[in-house]
C-alpha cells in the first residue's frame, strides 16, 4: 500500500486539480465535506484524532477550499461529475482502496461514489446526510423549532435554498443561519468560528445537484460495510427522512445515533463520534 506524505496535495484531475491535506498514518480514509462552500476546514481540529488509527485524506470538492474550478462547473447538475473527481483523486494519489467518510452533502456524494466504484471503497461512513433531497417540508417543520430567532428561521427558510449572486452573499447569509446547526449554539464562537472567504458557485452548484438528487432505488445495492449516522436534533435531515431512512435502505448497514447534537455532532459530541468511527473502522 503507497504511503502518503503529511500535508497538502494537488492532483490533476482531468482540467483542475484538487487538493487535499493529508494527516496520520495507517490505511487511508477519505474525508468528504459537506456545504459545498467552504471546503474542508470545518472538519478540524476534530476529525484529526482518526489520524491516530488511518491516514486522513480531507479533499475539497470541485471549486471549493484550495481546490481548481472546472471550465464547465456552472453546468453541473448531478453528483456523477464529484463522485467521479474522488475516483480521480484515488487514482491520481496512487491508491488502490480506502474507507471512505462524507458528513452532510458529503455523504450524499459518498453513496454516489460507492455506487459507482464499489471496488475501490473498504468501508463507508455516512454521516447526517440522506439518499434524497424530497424532505423539505418537515427540514423546514425542524428549523423553526432549532432558530434562535424569526429573523434566523426567515432567512432558513428563504435565502439559504436560493442561489447566491455573490461570495459576499453566501457568508453573509450563512452567518445569519449558522448557530440554529448547533443543539448548542454557544459552540459557535466559543469552541467553532465562522469560516469566510466561501464560494457562492460551490454552494449554487449543491442547489442544482439536489434537484436531481434521487439515490435511494439504488442505495439498496451498496455492498461495502457501511455505518450510518444520525444526530436526533438535526433539522437539516431529520432522521426518519434522513439517517434512519438511509440505514434502512442500505442492508446490513450499522447505525448510530447522537442524542444531544444539532448537524455537527463531531464537534458537540466529539470524544463518542472519534470513539463509534474509530472503533467501527478497526471492526474486522
Amino acid at each position: 500500500m503507497r504511503m502518503l506524505e503529511n500535508g497538502s496535495h494537488f492532483v490533476d484531475v482531468g482540467g483542475y486539480q484538487l487538493h487535499c491535506a493529508v494527516i496520520g498514518s495507517g490505511p487511508p480514509l477519505l474525508v468528504v465535506h459537506g456545504g459545498m462552500g467552504y471546503g474542508h476546514g470545518g472538519f478540524r481540529p476534530w476529525l484529526d484524532a482518526l489520524g491516530d488509527s488511518r491516514t486522513v485524506i480531507y479533499v475539497d470538492l470541485p471549486g471549493n477550499g484550495k481546490s481548481g474550478t472546472p471550465a464547465d462547473y456552472e453546468q453541473w447538475s448531478t453528483v456523477d461529475r464529484l463522485s467521479d473527481s474522488l475516483h480521480q483523486l484515488r487514482v491520481g494519489l496512487g491508491l488502490e482502496t480506502w474507507s471512505v467518510f462524507g458528513h452532510s452533502f458529503g455523504g450524499y456524494v459518498v453513496q454516489s461514489y460507492a455506487l459507482d466504484h464499489p471496488d475501490e471503497i473498504d468501508s463507508l461512513v455516512i454521516s447526517c446526510s440522506t439518499s434524497i433531497m424530497d424532505h423539505m417540508d418537515e427540514s423546514l417543520r425542524f428549523a423553526r423549532i432549532a432558530s434562535h430567532s424569526d429573523e434566523q428561521y426567515e432567512a432558513i427558510a428563504g435565502a439559504l435554498f436560493t442561489p447566491m449572486t455573490s461570495d459576499a452573499e453566501f457568508d453573509r447569509v450563512t452567518s445569519q443561519v449558522r448557530s440554529a446547526y448547533f443543539a448548542d449554539p454557544d459552540f459557535l464562537g466559543r469552541d467553532v468560528q465562522m469560516p469566510s472567504g466561501g464560494s457562492a458557485a460551490a454552494f449554487n452548484a449543491t442547489l442544482r445537484v439536489w434537484d436531481n438528487s434521487d439515490l435511494s432505488n439504488r442505495v439498496a445495492s451498496i455492498t461495502v460495510p457501511t455505518l450510518v449516522l444520525g444526530a436526533a436534533r438535526d433539522w437539516t435531515f431529520p432522521l426518519d427522512v434522513g439517517a434512519r431512512r438511509t440505514h434502512r435502505l442500505i442492508e446490513g448497514s450499522s447505525y448510530h445515533e447522537f442524542a444531544d447534537s444539532g448537524h455537527f455532532p463531531y464537534v458537540e459530541e466529539h470524544d463518542e463520534f472519534i470513539e463509534v468511527v474509530a472503533g467501527w473502522l478497526l471492526t474486522p
